[in-house]
């Protein structure tokens, strides 16, 4: 396969994982009648079932010959913290209160939300395009606000997964003060890995464990379970970004894999979980798409700032 043939499969490999799992965790909601799983508990049993997969994962793809400073240990637990209970909790609670069109379409805010909070941390002013991709993004968020426009959204699953764009941006920044200094896989599966761990232990403290032994209740829940949300988002998803990166840039693959994620979530909340799309939703779609656009246009200011602005994470949730 040519470069570029590659770099398009990786991306559609990412996108397919992300997509998925807001209508997988929906099918995994309703198993069992509704009495296998809540947010809470997907999360905490997600978090228990993929702590061998990372703690394999880590030992291969660890630094060799370097010790990790104690500065960098206190870094990669503030990740664990932001992925685990945040992206991972808030993503699961989300998709159980509101349609998984919307939390599709909700995640496409994360390039501007994160360009709007590197301009506040760094204090420096955003260029008219980035300010242009914020407003078509809070405009395409008030669209599917206000006109409940996909069967079974809410609003305050969509003010949760607001909560989740808000986190992922701090995830974003956190994780570029690692970049320079350890591979992307390794950031990958220390941030996830310790997101992991830190769910489960705590939703074991509160009595959500009981649902752990649940992903066997039948095989088609533990395809939908371990198929999606153990290997496709820990493994599968961000091997294919770190891949896709790697043989092209952070922007292009990371760009792709956004619109992927969204576009195939959308068709997965049609197909797989029967949901149906108001105009306010295709409406809220074309306003999200553009918004992403014109975050990846580079700006026309001072030199590097579109690089940097537009500068895309690799780990998702």
């Amino acid at each position: 396969m040519t470069s570029a043939f590659t770099v398009f499969v990786l991306v559609l490999v990412a996108g397919l994982a992300w997509g998925l799992n807001a209508p997988v965790s929906k099918l995994l909601y309703a198993a069992g009648a509704g009495q296998l799983f809540d947010g809470v508990s997907l999360a905490v049993v997600r978090g228990f079932w993929s702590i061998p997969v990372f703690a394999v994962a880590a030992i291969l793809c660890r630094p060799r010959g370097r010790a990790i400073p104690r500065l960098d240990i206190l870094r990669f637990i503030w990740l664990g913290v932001l992925f685990g209970p945040g992206l991972t909790g808030f993503w699961a609670v989300a998709a159980q209160w509101t349609s998984a069109a919307h939390v599709a379409l909700i995640s496409g805010l994360t390039p501007p939300a994160t360009a709007l909070l590197e301009s506040i941390v760094r204090r420096r002013p955003l260029s008219v395009m980035r300010w242009m991709a914020i407003g078509l993004g809070v405009a395409g968020v008030a669209v599917l606000a206000l006109t409940r426009s996909a069967s079974g959204s809410s609003l305050r699953g969509d003010a949760l997964m607001l909560a989740w764009v808000v986190d992922y941006a701090c995830f974003a920044l956190s994780t570029r003060a690692l970049a320079g200094r350890y591979p992307s896989a390794f950031i990958s599966v220390m941030s996830t890995g310790i997101g992991a761990v830190t769910v489960a232990v705590v939703g074991v403290a509160i009595g959500a464990g009981r649902a752990i032994p649940h992903p066997f209740a039948s095989p088609g829940v533990a395809l939908g379970f371990f198929g999606e949300m153990v290997i496709g988002l820990g493994l599968v998803g961000p091997i294919a970004n770190v891949a896709a990166i790697r043989r092209s840039n952070a922007t292009i693959a990371t760009t792709g894999a956004l619109y992927a994620s969204v576009i195939l979530g959308l068709f997965a909340a049609v197909i797989l979980v029967h949901e149906r799309l108001g105009v306010g939703a295709i409406l809220a779609g074309v306003l999200l798409c553009a918004s992403l656009v014109t975050t990846f246009v580079p700006a026309q200011t001072a030199a590097g700032e579109g690089a940097d602005e537009s500068e895309a994470v690799n780990v998702r949730a």
